[in-house]
């Protein structure tokens, strides 16, 4: 008897679903507004078992943040009008890696402050080339993790242009631009292969 192909997918899908994530270790990161950054670009890759859980669901636990200042003196939308040039973040994942998801933590609860929007650049070195791939829809919980794929990539560095924040959606706040944490998960050959070792033993029983 064969099995449809749909339900072969979610086969696959449930076993893949079933593992935490392992996350590569981030060297470093710098920030382009370094110099007048309110809280330091370093508090955004403390990593997994320090700024967030290690286990699922991977929810933040620390309350270090990045944070930009505020160059309007406190008031009105960072990305407004007549905006600040937009804040660039390179992370250095120390040797080149396959990436395919980004995962990001709020910034705080109750506050515009919080990126909502942002482009996303690959490279092998410190310098960038080509276009950028925008991302939207980051929310502003803290504690979940939210995570945003893309096409496969070998990279040693990414960079992340924060491109929006939750000005007028969650005040107070909206006049600087932050993220809790960024995290990048490995791919999971391992999961991947008992997922299809599963499916492989199920069309046998079936036939």
């Amino acid at each position: 008897m064969k099995i449809p192909l749909l339900a072969v997918t979610v086969l696959a899908a449930t076993a893949l679903g079933t593992h935490a994530a392992t996350f590569y270790p981030i060297a470093g990161v710098t920030s382009s507004t370094a110099g007048t950054d309110f809280f330091v670009a370093a508090n955004m890759i403390e990593g997994p078992g320090v700024g967030f859980d290690a286990a699922e669901p991977h929810n933040r636990t620390s309350t270090l943040t990045w944070v930009t200042n505020a160059p309007n003196g406190g008031f009105g939308d960072y990305f407004g009008p007549t905006p600040t040039p937009a804040p660039v973040l390179v992370f250095n994942l120390g040797n080149p890696v396959q990436l395919s998801e980004i995962s990001l933590w709020g910034y705080a609860d109750g506050n515009g402050n919080g990126m909502t929007d942002f482009d996303l650049r690959f490279s092998l070195t410190p310098t960038f080339t080509g276009a950028a791939q925008s991302f939207s829809g980051m929310t502003q919980p803290v504690l979940p993790r939210q995570s945003f794929s893309f096409a496969p990539v070998t990279a040693q560095y990414v960079e992340l242009t924060p491109t929006d924040n939750l000005f007028g959606v969650a005040p107070p706040g909206g006049d600087r631009v932050g993220i809790g944490e960024v995290a990048f998960a490995t791919p999971e050959p391992s999961t991947g292969l008992l997922g299809l070792l599963g499916i492989g033993i199920l069309l046998r029983r079936r036939r």
